[in-house]
């Protein structure tokens, strides 16, 4: 969780240093579309992880995770919103620097009930780590929508990362769900901050993907 924290903020912080020189609105949008692609496909993943497996959860949690999903869904649209505001477009298919990020998120949910909540709570927290470097550089540009709009999503992101961490704790009974949890941190730990990163930008404009 360290890592990845420290790796998302280095990465935004190298974004919001080069989009200081040229504040381009566009640029901007682009680098917040991976960002909203990834509340949509948490909507996605959620709603198939209490498909598959909720039943084997306690009620309260399987209701916890509906909670989840449906602010999840929520965020798409204010991240959608923010895009919007810049001038740019919502990305309806998994853009192309998301890509990695969203097929082992789904590889993830195959192979275990709990592998997929391990991966996205990285990704949580991965995401949480960017947020207060992004406050900074919207009130420098005076970005009030965007930082009106992550501020929200910043109080949800701690129920999010705190029920994840809720459900591993709960639930992982066996070495091989401790090796299926570790598994699937590791794996997101070395993708989910390559999103944040300038050089994404660049690669994301290559064109979308329709990859899960």
């Amino acid at each position: 969780m360290e890592s990845v924290a420290a790796s998302t903020r280095r990465a935004t912080e190298a974004f919001f240093t080069a989009f200081d020189q040229v504040p381009d609105p566009a640029v901007l949008a682009a680098w917040l579309a991976p960002r909203a692609w990834r509340e949509l496909d948490y909507v996605f993943l959620l709603n198939e992880e209490i498909r598959r497996y909720g039943l084997s959860f306690d009620r309260k949690h399987l209701t916890l995770l509906a909670k989840q999903s449906f602010q999840e869904a929520q965020h798409y649209e204010m991240v959608g919103r923010a895009i919007e505001s810049l001038g740019g477009t919502v990305p309806v298919s998994v853009p192309a620097e998301a890509a990695p990020w969203s097929q082992f998120l789904w590889q993830c949910l195959d192979r275990h009930p709990l592998a997929a909540i391990a991966a996205w709570n990285v990704s949580e927290t991965s995401a949480a780590a960017s947020f207060e470097l992004t406050f900074l550089a919207g009130e420098r540009h005076g970005l009030d929508e965007v930082v009106r709009i992550y501020r929200r999503i910043e109080i949800d992101e701690k129920f999010h990362v705190g029920l994840g961490r809720l459900l591993l704790s709960t639930y992982a009974e066996t070495h091989r769900d401790r090796e299926e949890i570790l598994r699937a941190m590791r794996g997101m730990r070395d993708i989910a901050w390559r999103t944040f990163a300038p050089e994404s930008i660049a690669g994301g404009r290559a064109g979308p993907s329709s990859d899960h």
